[in-house]
């Protein structure tokens, strides 16, 4: 069985499950498992791509791809920024970052099947599915998506009826992606990583590991996060297993605030993950692989002394 191909578009910053994330694709592609062909930041942070680079530097990964949202002003202020200044700036990093249609159009103009997977607002995905023609590719973005995508796979909603982050934060993308995306979509809803907690065994990894001070920065010191992101890139990597079962076919349907509903249709192409294993146990899966050692890595020297970093920053309200 090929591995899948997984594109990863996400708003790092504003939680540090999107660093877990991160952090948790690079440990299956370690193993094995996944073929990495890029990610991109769905935010105007200007320290979501800086911050993606830093996490796949720390994993020997400093060549993939990045792209990042450059259109409008979605989550740029610094009060978003809980975590991926701070290691923007006080971590290495190599590689250039693109605006992100270009570097998506880019990739699904070489490649096939792949499978895309988002853990933020859907501003990227929008973008792309509204693409024109360009020097990339003659296709336009619908086209290309039937084309090269084999499913989305989106941490968004709650099933049957919710009002989540990353539907509200953007709803008329949330709702032209809903609405039109051309290949099977299925959501990893809030009530699923909701009920996950990971994390607490970083502070076991090296003080080089980005991803251990996104948690320590983001929970001032407490280290759980909540399994949201983590778990979508888990689904989307190793299917089902036992893990999870799938709701009936049916749409989800977004509203111009952001809230969710659901609507069974035999005909339909969106279903959502339904739990079937323990939480706790898919928290220790989750716990693991975020843990692991990389594969890549070439660590010589701490970049900073993290213990003093925390009692140095302003509680997070």
């Amino acid at each position: 069985m090929n591995k899948p191909k997984i594109i990863l578009d996400t708003d790092i910053g504003p939680d540090c499950d999107d660093a877990g994330a991160i952090a948790t694709l690079n440990a299956l592609a370690d193993l094995g498992e996944v073929e990495i062909l890029g990610m991109t930041c769905c935010t105007s942070s200007p320290w979501g791509a800086p911050c993606i680079q830093v996490i796949n530097t720390y994993y020997g990964r400093s060549d993939i791809p990045i792209g990042t949202y450059r259109k409008g002003d979605l989550m740029g202020e610094d009060r978003w920024s809980f975590y991926n200044k701070y290691i923007a700036e006080h971590f290495p990093s190599v590689s250039e970052v693109f605006d992100a249609t270009r570097v998506l159009r880019q990739i699904l103009a070489f490649n096939k099947d792949v499978t895309i997977v988002g853990i933020g607002p859907l501003t990227n995905l929008a973008d792309l599915l509204e693409s024109p023609p360009d020097d990339i590719s003659p296709k336009d973005g619908m086209q290309l998506i039937l084309d090269s995508v084999k499913h989305l796979v989106q941490m968004a909603g709650g099933f049957p009826v919710a009002e989540e982050f990353n539907f509200v934060q953007h709803p008329k993308s949330a709702q032209r992606v809903v609405d039109y995306w051309p290949t099977p979509i299925v959501f990893c809803g809030m009530e699923i990583g909701g009920r996950i907690t990971a994390g607490e065994q970083l502070m076991k990894t090296p003080v080089t590991n980005p991803v251990r001070m996104a948690y320590k920065l983001h929970t001032q010191g407490w280290m759980k996060g909540f399994g949201f992101d983590p778990v979508t890139v888990l689904y989307a990597v190793r299917g089902l297993r036992d893990y999870w079962t799938l709701s009936r076919r049916g749409h989800c349907i977004v509203d111009e605030k952001g809230k969710n509903f659901w609507k069974n249709d035999v005909f339909g192409d969106h279903r959502y993950l339904i739990r079937r294993k323990a939480s706790e146990k898919m928290g220790r899966i989750i716990e693991d692989l975020m843990t692991k050692y990389p594969k890549l890595a070439c660590h010589e020297s701490d970049p900073i002394e993290d213990e003093e970093v925390v009692e140095e920053l302003e509680a997070v309200e």
